[in-house]
């Protein structure tokens, strides 16, 4: 196992990036990353980050931030934990401050040595996630280029290049070709309020519109901290503009019928449920249709080899908005099938449930968009946050 800095080094609206392409045998050949490398032994991770800078760039750094801890798993090579750093203050070897400057990239005003790794270049920080990189890098540049938030753990798993896994504060995370699905957190809440205020987005999905950031903040803490929800973030920003996630896991037999359910928040781990029996109950005692040895066992969604007894399977609900905005992008429908194929392929879901209530044809949209078939009307759904009852038209989707 190895430990390594990752430096990003940003000057005005650029960061100093290193294009990998002298170094023979490197797994980051003609990828783009910051600078770094490393430790030595003895090394804390400033100690590594303040000698690789220097090493490979020839600046000296003043102002810095810690930002988080990434474990990169590659199926092909050693493990390593890669310390987060971002650089907004430093001077070169000459002595030239630059800190906040107002000058092109590039210029005489920034002395750099030339690196035996690759070429180094300042890039504009919207040209990022657009040139050849690690996909699973647009998550942690997300964080680090945008607010500042709060110190993370991350992990990212690969085989031969290609993103296995990705999980932030071990919550998964979903990258797609526009978009990152991640968890949402307490910082977003500014954001989050920000569209959700709008009358236009939450009554037609079933909820009242957001009254103020506190209580942004109470729906991501009570509604939207669940393990299989995920803030729709633009790949080059670090702000939400939307919801989706799949909820109310549950158990059905071979006719539909309801066997158990998860409750996704009395988990020891984060990314599992736990399937709650015990809870269904007849006269005569527990349900006989669910064997004891299944009773109060936790399944892990992340592992479909975890089977279910024959004959009974797996089904979720699909639940979305999207800020005004960005409708009519394709965004929510990019966002919607990445979640389903996230629940065919790694949850082992077979049938997944969605349904819009009359007069919302945007939803209705989407739910055709990703494969969903109808099924039933349901006339008089009552809708609780509302006080209300609404005509709600369900649908299906079997895989």
């Amino acid at each position: 196992m190895n430990e390594t800095s990752l430096v990003h080094i940003i000057k005005d609206d650029c960061v100093l990036m290193l294009h990998r392409t002298r170094k023979k045998n490197d797994i980051n050949h003609d990828k783009w990353i910051g600078v770094g490398g490393k430790f030595e032994w003895g090394e804390s991770p400033e100690e590594c980050m303040r000698r690789e800078v220097y090493e490979e760039t020839g600046l000296l750094i003043d102002e810095y931030r810690y930002c988080g801890i990434v474990t990169f798993v590659s199926i092909d090579e050693d493990m390593e934990y890669m310390h987060l750093f971002v650089v907004t203050g430093f001077h070169d070897a000459e002595g030239t401050c630059v800190k906040n400057a107002k000058s092109t990239p590039g210029d005489p005003q920034v002395r750099l040595k030339d690196c035996d790794e690759g070429e180094l270049e300042w890039l504009p920080v919207s040209e990022l996630t657009h040139i050849p990189h690690w996909v699973g890098d647009r998550l942690f540049l997300s964080m680090i280029m945008g607010r500042e938030f709060p110190f993370f753990s991350m992990k990212l798993v690969y085989r031969q290049g290609e993103l296995l896994q990705a999980v932030l504060r071990e919550h998964n995370c979903i990258v797609t070709d526009r978009l990152l699905l991640r968890p949402w957190l307490p910082e977003d809440a500014a954001d989050l309020y920000e569209y959700a205020r709008n009358p236009k987005i939450g009554p037609p999905a079933g909820w009242p519109p957001h009254t103020d950031v506190a209580d942004s903040r109470r729906v991501i803490r009570d509604v939207l901290t669940r393990p299989e929800i995920y803030a729709i973030v633009l790949r080059d920003t670090s702000a939400p503009i939307g919801s989706v996630g799949l909820q109310n896991f549950r158990i059905t037999g071979p006719d539909g019928s309801l066997i158990s359910y998860f409750d996704e928040r009395k988990s020891e781990d984060p990314l599992c449920c736990t399937l709650h029996g015990h809870l269904y109950e007849t006269d005569g005692g527990k349900d006989s249709s669910l064997p004891d040895s299944q009773r109060d066992r936790s399944f892990c969604r992340n592992d479909p080899a975890a089977a279910l007894p024959e004959g009974l399977q797996l089904e979720a609900d699909l639940g979305y908005w999207l800020a005004e905005p960005f409708w009519h992008s394709g965004i929510m429908t990019e966002a919607a099938n990445a979640v389903l194929k996230h629940g065919r392929e790694h949850l082992g879901l077979a049938r997944v449930w969605a349904d819009y209530y009359e007069g919302n044809e945007a939803s209705r949209k989407v739910m055709e968009r990703v494969g969903f078939h109808f099924h039933h009307v349901d006339r008089h759904k009552v809708v609780e946050l509302l006080g209300e009852e609404r005509t709600s038209f369900v649908n299906v989707l079997e895989f």
